[in-house]
């Protein structure tokens, strides 16, 4: 496959990332925790394969600790509220929602890394929050309406993952799958005690397999190859098939129609963060 089909593939697979934890029978405790401890454990032989690399890590993980902390507690709480989301609310609601994470993370890197915001990239800004308050505005303000707090468990989840790549600024000089074996690694170790103090439930197992070999490690594997032959700002283009698609397979599996202000709300949240992706490579 070259690269653009690479990306198109993993994008496609990550959309149905909601389908299969709901049928993991899982919380999004169990779901997250899961993903990141059993794709840790996956890719550690292939790591270990390599020559050198176990002698590497100490002095890697010693002069990089801080970020490495950072990056694998967003990746952990980043995942338990998304997968907590979907089995509160419609898979549309949380993947539209989740992808206010571009745009948070433009916001971050403004305020803490000094990037430069035009006005264009303000008024894409506003438009997003505007999709979101236009999601939001369908729901009674309560924590007993399970779509309000599904929402807004995907807006927290947001949050977390648009720190991600404000945090990968400090570790760029860090090969790609070290990278992605500490964040897993680091993220299961933050789990744990949790997992242990609440349980996750009776696992439905092909699912939660599919979910870690799949949507984790070919999927991650296939977009981060793609990105070899692809540039970043097409990479981001094509990373649209995620939330589309996802909707679309929500309405095939499950029978769920996005509603008008969902819709609406949603297309604005993606035109948003489309235009910052253009915006950025202009």
């Amino acid at each position: 496959m070259n690269g653009r089909l690479k990306i198109t593939v993993s994008m496609l697979i990550w959309g149905s990332v909601g389908i299969f934890a709901r049928f993991s029978n899982l919380s999004g405790l169990g779901v997250a925790f899961f993903r990141v401890s059993l794709g840790a454990i996956l890719l550690l032989p292939i790591l270990t394969g390599s020559r050198g690399w176990v002698s590497t890590l100490p002095s890697l993980v010693k002069a990089k600790w801080k970020p490495l902390l950072a990056l694998g507690v967003a990746l952990a709480l980043n995942w338990v509220f998304l997968f907590t989301a979907f089995n509160y609310t419609t898979i549309a609601n949380a993947v539209l929602v989740y992808y206010m994470a571009p745009i948070i993370a433009t916001l971050i890197s403004w305020r803490f890394l000094g990037e430069r915001l035009t006005l264009k990239r303000w008024l894409l800004i506003g438009m997003a929050f505007a999709g979101l308050i236009l999601i939001m505005s369908g729901q009674k303000v309560d924590l007993g309406n399970r779509d309000f707090v599904g929402i807004l468990l995907a807006a927290i989840a947001a949050f977390f993952y648009s720190l991600i790549p404000n945090l990968g600024r400090f570790l760029r000089d860090v090969d790609g799958k070290t990278l992605t074996f500490l964040q897993l690694a680091i993220a299961s170790v933050v789990l744990a005690p949790f997992i242990a103090a609440s349980g996750v439930g009776e696992p439905v197992w092909w699912a939660v397999l599919v979910l870690v070999a799949v949507h984790t490690v070919l999927a991650l594997f296939l977009y981060m190859d793609g990105l070899k032959e692809v540039e970043v700002n097409e990479a981001a283009l094509l990373s649209y098939l995620d939330p589309m698609s996802a909707v679309v397979y929500a309405f095939l599996i499950f029978g769920e129609v996005p509603g008008i202000r969902t819709a609406l709300g949603g297309a604005l949240i993606l035109l948003a963060s489309l235009l910052d992706v253009k915006v950025r490579g202009s």
